[in-house]
């Protein structure tokens, strides 16, 4: 059946790169799988993909920058699937600018997603496992994965205000987990740069801000990985796999690095 066999998972920001391939490994491992996105259709289309290795799926639309459709998310994943166990909050943006570039409108955008948003999904998400029955005896009654970042370990040019949403991402992470025990666990996950749309966004505006070759900067990354290789979204999940699963029932507020080997800390 699988490692997560009888576990109901709902994934945002999963039409694509890291989400996407979170929803198809934990499908893998025999969980119900709700795939959210703002690209609905994206969404749906994963869905149909992991549904068709036989493993129950559907897909939904969802703005994490409002609130009340987070919840409205949880309520219907719940109506679809009877309950939810792990929530893996994983829709995130970006804007490449340097400090003295970046406007509140930046700012803003970047925030509203990946440090409102993710708030606000992580609220649903555990309001509705603290109101639920654990799955077997001794365990929590859900289990969140947020997505963050290494840069939000460390401020990086032209990041500015990526590194603070992910440094809110890794902080609300600790709070919550602080908070919940022991009946949800919280914990994050920390890429690298991960070959993705976005890092192909930010190679294309740091290289047109900075005036480098296309490609320059994502390549420049790269040959600064310990394990001389680029990261894949398929490289995270197997962390994310072992989070969902009983094996991380005693692990929380923690937040781990997935990067290669680049931050060693």
């Amino acid at each position: 059946m699988g490692r997560l066999g009888g576990t109901v998972v709902l994934v945002t920001g999963a039409a694509r790169g890291i989400g996407a391939a979170i929803a198809m490994r934990v499908a893998k491992e025999g969980a119900s799988v709700a795939v959210a996105d703002l690209d609905v259709a994206g969404a749906l289309a994963v869905a149909d993909r992991i549904r068709s290795h036989a493993v129950e799926a559907d897909g939904f639309a969802v703005d994490v920058r409002e609130p009340e459709q987070s919840a409205a998310l949880v309520e219907r994943v719940v109506s679809r699937f009877g309950r939810l166990d792990v929530m893996v909050n994983n829709a995130g943006v970006i804007r490449v600018r340097t400090v003295l570039d970046t406007t509140p409108d930046d700012w803003d955008f970047i925030q509203s997603v990946n440090a409102r948003g993710l708030f606000f999904a992580q609220q649903a998400g555990a309001r509705q496992m603290l109101g639920q029955a654990p799955t077997g005896e001794g365990r929590p009654c859900g289990k969140i994965i947020n997505l963050a970042s290494i840069a939000g370990r460390v401020g990086r040019p032209m990041l500015s205000a990526y590194c603070a949403s992910k440094a809110t991402a890794i902080s609300v992470t600790q709070a919550a987990a602080a908070e919940l025990a022991p009946k949800v666990t919280v914990n994050a996950i920390c890429p690298g740069p991960v070959d993705t749309e976005m890092w192909k966004q930010i190679d294309r505006e740091w290289a047109e801000q900075k005036g480098r070759p296309l490609g320059s900067v994502w390549q420049e990354r790269v040959d600064a990985i310990p394990m001389k290789r680029a990261e894949t979204p398929e490289d995270l999940t197997g962390i994310a796999v072992f989070l969902a699963s009983a094996d991380s029932d005693f692990i929380t507020g923690q937040s781990f690095h997935v990067d290669g080997g680049l931050m060693m800390m």
